[in-house]
């Protein structure tokens, strides 16, 4: 913000004292000795209320934003802010699914959906984007649809999101289907795995696509945990508690980490089976789908991270620790 001052000259009247005496007073450019005292007071109230008004200014903007911690963190919104990208996703799908069938994907199912966070940037992205979430969880759905469709006027009309078991027939006819954060892996069988995605196949249009992202790597299996602070504000805790070879049961837990001292343990639990990249794609062609393929991300100039930028590989790249999307096509 910017302030002006506005400037006036004071008329003067006529002085009844000699010429030669008010040509030196206003020569000196000073106050007089009796007006000097006056000035500098008025100088110092005015330079103390400045910073007084200042410093109420900046507790007041601190108020409005409190320091994370263990009492004033919201789980889901940290949730989304260390663990999502939806903006990433939403790209990266509709530039691969116009690619693979030369027209736009419109209707898109998220399972798992949780907050419906990715499915309100789908809407976001495009006007005739539309959707449908699945989730069993009534708590992150009602929190998401409170907090992450604000400003979208006819979110009610173009999503929906179902309280259902993700095996469950959509509503519409999906263009796509989405299945996030490695939350298929909570099925832990194979025939459970095979009768989900023959689900898949059948509700999807002809064309359709299923997309699904994978975590890998000789780092998985370790019974590890890995920090990483996000945004200056809280540090994300990835536990990867156990994981037994014989059967690939998988448990992990997220913890967070603030500023003040404070942790939030345990807030996410999964018990889940980790399975390879190479049993997906046998299981994924066995429930019906014609192809398949995985998507592996590039990596940045820094040769350690990644760029963001995915491209079809059949080899990938035997990374510590990856994630790649699987695209399943009709």
């Amino acid at each position: 913000m910017t302030t002006t001052r506005a400037k006036s000259k004071a008329k003067q009247k006529a002085n009844p004292k000699p010429k030669a005496k008010k040509k030196a007073a206003r020569g000196t450019g000073k106050p007089s000795p009796l007006e000097a005292e006056p000035v500098k007071a008025k100088k110092k109230a005015k330079a103390k209320a400045k910073a007084k008004a200042k410093a109420k200014a900046k507790a007041k903007a601190k108020a409005k934003k409190p320091v994370l911690s263990a009492k004033t963190a919201d789980p889901h919104e940290l949730y989304q802010m260390s663990v999502q990208a939806p903006e990433a996703d939403v790209e990266f799908l509709t530039k691969t699914f116009k690619k693979l069938r030369g027209r736009p994907a419109r209707h898109v199912r998220e399972d798992f959906c949780g907050t419906g966070y990715f499915l309100s940037e789908w809407l976001r992205a495009n006007k005739q984007n539309t959707g449908e979430g699945f989730d069993i969880d009534p708590d992150p759905v009602g929190w998401g649809l409170e907090r992450n469709f604000t400003g979208i006027d006819d979110a009610a009309e173009r999503c929906t999101l179902h309280l259902k078991d993700v095996r469950d027939a959509s509503d519409r006819t999906p263009d796509l289907r989405f299945a996030p954060n490695f939350s298929w892996m909570i099925l832990t069988e194979r025939a459970q795995l095979v009768e989900y995605f023959r689900g898949a196949v059948a509700d999807l249009a002809d064309d359709g696509i299923m997309v699904l992202d994978i975590y890998g790597g000789f780092e998985s299996t370790e019974e590890i945990v890995d920090e990483r602070k996000i945004e200056g504000k809280f540090t994300y805790v990835w536990d990867q508690v156990s994981y037994h070879p014989a059967s690939g049961a998988y448990h992990c837990r997220i913890h967070f980490k603030f500023k003040d001292g404070t942790e939030l343990r345990n807030v996410y639990d999964y018990k889940w089976r980790l399975w390879t990249l190479p049993e997906l794609v046998d299981i994924l062609r066995e429930a019906g789908f014609a192809s398949v393929e995985s998507y592996w991300e590039g990596t940045d100039e820094n040769g350690v991270d990644g760029n963001g930028i995915f491209r079809k590989s059949k080899t990938g790249e035997n990374c510590p620790a990856w994630v790649t999307y699987v695209v399943a096509m009709k």
